[in-house]
């Protein structure tokens, strides 16, 4: 089984006098989590996340009016097949009643089959990151529940002091895990580990491959004219070629005069807050419409396809999820996360630094009323101000937000898979010593 995190976005249009009905219909399916919470987990046991909204119709350039949409957005481990069978089971009243408000829906009332058909005919490609990319539902449960099991123990073991030998310590932990009835799995390590790294940077290893291929070949080519060389030598040149005229493509389409992004009222800065209710993750969704030019447009696709290659390296260590598509023919920017704290403290996590800073410019440069750049990266002026501008004034409200895991950071998460990991590994003293401190 894959442990490697997906994200599933589905898409589609709807007429703008239908809007209030169904935030209406999703608000509800909100309120019934209170009850339903537990069911959710039960009959979803690979999904941990799930984020549905509408999303109001749009203007790109001043002169295109960019659909009313409904976006229903998961996060998720295992197939896709699997995921979508899940959804369609379980949630195939709310889906009906939703997605039937849109033109592309099938008349009637499809079928299990024919609703996981129409879900993954209208899903999208995303780029999709993941702060705890190999953990399953199960794992989380699990890992907490040895933390707590094992504390306990070391709080009722009075020979076990502040001045035990630390491997006399881990020793015990380790007898105490081998013979407890429920922890035992702990001792068989963690499964599909190799595997699910190779699924992650296959595509980034292939890519690299292929340009040092090239660059062999253009080399090659001094010594000997073979066919399979010339083809190679092509690659990596023109690789550069493209890259080194749409950046100066994208620099002239720079000097286009700053729009701002006008000031989010009070009134729906506080609704948007509202809802971030939730003691330890939130949610969060920004969606605009792009800046003038079609280099914007191309740029942002080519720029989301190299952040999926290098993501298996990222890590935010506030965010559990995270993903960026274009939908509306490139020209409208979808950036949706679950994350640690609320929006405003995530949101200034991008621009507390010079390195962030930059890191945000690469993509949301490109989306209406943000900050301005200079070859991409290199900030103008009022950066930090005309960001959280940017943000606000294109943060949506999700109608519907599912969480599996509601009350574990990803400090937590990170520090529980670090204890079963410790768990039967040799180490010296000094090892066993940081180990311990993730009890």
């Amino acid at each position: 089984m894959s442990t490697v995190h997906k994200g599933l976005t589905v898409t589609v249009t709807l007429d703008e006098q239908k809007i209030t009905y169904v935030n209406g219909l999703l608000m509800e399916y909100r309120k019934d989590l209170r009850l339903y919470q537990e069911k959710y987990r039960k009959s979803l046991p690979g999904t941990f996340f799930i984020s549905w909204l509408t999303l109001p119709a749009q203007v790109y350039e001043n002169k295109e009016n960019l659909p009313a949409r409904i976006l229903l957005l998961t996060s998720y481990v295992g197939s896709k097949s699997r995921h979508l069978k899940e959804l369609a089971s379980f949630l195939a009243p709310q889906l009906r009643q939703v997605f039937s408000q849109s033109a592309e829906f099938p008349s009637g009332e499809p079928s299990e089959e024919k609703l996981i058909q129409f879900l993954n005919q209208k899903s999208v490609p995303n780029t999709f990151y993941s702060g705890f990319k190999f953990i399953s539902t199960s794992d989380v449960v699990q890992e907490a529940q040895l933390k707590s099991e094992v504390l306990s123990y070391m709080q009722n073991q009075e020979t076990l002091g502040p001045a035990s030998d630390p491997a006399d310590v881990k020793k015990a932990i380790e007898s105490f895990v081998s013979n407890h009835p429920k922890l035992h799995w702990a001792s068989r390590g963690i499964p599909y580990r190799s595997r699910n790294k190779v699924q992650m940077l296959w595509p980034l290893v292939v890519f690299g491959l292929l340009m040092l291929a090239s660059i062999v070949s253009l080399i090659a080519l001094i010594f000997t004219d073979t066919l399979v060389f010339r083809w190679l030598a092509w690659i990596f040149p023109v690789f550069l070629v493209v890259t080194g005229s749409l950046f100066l493509l994208l620099r002239l389409n720079e000097n286009n005069p700053h729009e701002p992004s006008p000031a989010l009222s009070d009134d729906k800065v506080r609704e948007i807050v509202a809802l971030e209710t939730n003691p330890v993750i939130n949610e969060m969704s920004v969606i605009a419409p792009l800046k003038k030019g079609w280099i914007r447009r191309v740029f942002l696709a080519l720029t989301l396809k190299l952040v999926g290659l290098v993501s298996y390296f990222a890590y935010i260590p506030t965010v559990h999820t995270a993903r960026w598509l274009q939908i509306d023919k490139g020209k409208r920017l979808v950036f949706i996360a679950n994350f640690d704290n609320l929006s405003e403290a995530y949101a200034h996590d991008f621009v507390d630094s010079e390195r962030r800073s930059m890191n945000m410019a690469v993509i949301f440069s490109h989306a209406f009323g943000f900050p301005a750049t200079r070859w991409l990266v290199h900030k103008q002026y009022n950066h930090r101000s005309e960001y959280m501008k940017g943000v606000r004034a294109h943060q949506k409200i999700t109608q519907f937000w599912y969480s599996y895991n509601r009350d574990l950071s990803v400090e937590n998460l990170k520090r529980n898979r670090a204890f079963r990991e410790g768990l039967f590994k040799k180490m010296d003293d000094p090892a066993i010593e940081d180990w311990l401190l993730t009890i």
